[in-house]
């Protein structure tokens, strides 16, 4: 198949990836501490003997895999975290922060130089991101709060991850990488268990099915957009920035309004316009 039927597969299994843990929080599990732990487990239960068959071995440079592994995990938890509290349509645009966070850490390790254009680039998607999260009440104060604080932090969290795995991809393969980066992040997710210890001991079933089936589209979206970044980096990148699980929540609401979030129509027009600036902004800023 083309690369770019790759990169669709994949911004529709991130999407769906958003909407189910969303539907999950609200409806199946509501200790995110457990989902989590579940989440990432489940992901490596499908990823360890996908990575064993493309020649996975141990890693030849193990101090960026385990600095990459705990931001990792960090990343997933806060993301979690953020998702369960707030509208998808307001945590996808927050997304985008990660190219800022890119550009900040470049600069601040790596001694790269701030350009005028860059500083512009960051400045706007600051400033749309005020507008990504607004409500009824039309007030910018609806982006100051923790939740908002903890979805930046995963972002961020998720920017320091990709600077390690830029290392230890250097001296590593992908699935090498990508298997002992689950392994090493699940064996720290273990410190969370008292968290949830109570509420594992009553998990059904059901619950654990349908983390499994989150897993399932999260490994999917994984796969396929290696896939296509393998082939074209900028069109994939384009297709997979693409605010699906904005998209999808937009239909919740019309069509299904109190199962997902329910806005008025001028409240999603601003959050809409707001993304696709960020989006826009974090594309030129990563080129």
């Amino acid at each position: 198949m083309p690369f770019y039927i790759f990169a669709w597969i994949a911004t529709v299994a991130y999407g769906g990836v958003a909407i189910t843990v969303k539907l999950t929080s609200k409806y199946v599990i509501s200790n995110p501490w457990l989902f989590n732990f579940l989440f990432q487990l489940f992901v490596l239960i499908i990823i360890f003997p996908i990575a064993l068959f493309n020649h996975a071995g141990w890693p030849t440079n193990w101090e960026s895999i385990i600095f990459a592994s705990i931001f990792f995990a960090l990343f997933y938890l806060l993301y979690t975290m953020a998702i369960y509290r707030l509208d998808i349509t307001v945590f996808a645009p927050l997304f985008n922060f990660r190219a800022i966070m890119s550009v900040f850490l470049a600069w601040l390790f790596l001694g790269e130089s701030l350009t005028t254009n860059q500083i512009f680039l960051i400045t706007l998607i600051f400033i749309a991101s005020l507008f990504a999260s607004i409500d009824e009440k039309l007030s910018l104060s609806s982006f100051f709060k923790p939740a908002i604080g903890i979805a930046i932090a995963s972002v961020t969290s998720l920017a320091l991850s990709n600077l390690f795995i830029k290392k230890a991809i250097i001296a590593n393969s992908y699935w090498q990488l990508l298997m002992w980066q689950y392994v090493f992040s699940q064996i720290l997710l273990l410190i969370t268990i008292p968290q949830f210890k109570d509420d594992i001991r009553k998990l059904t079933l059901k619950q654990a099915g349908v983390v499994l089936l989150v897993a399932t589209i999260f490994v999917i979206g994984e796969l396929t957009s290696t896939r296509a970044y393998v082939e074209n980096v900028g069109i994939s990148a384009v297709i997979i920035s693409l605010p699906a699980s904005m998209i999808m929540a937009f239909f919740f609401s019309v069509f299904a309004p109190k199962l997902l979030e329910k806005h008025t129509l001028k409240v999603y027009a601003i959050r809409f316009t707001a993304a696709a600036i960020m989006i826009a902004a974090a594309l030129k800023l990563s080129a």
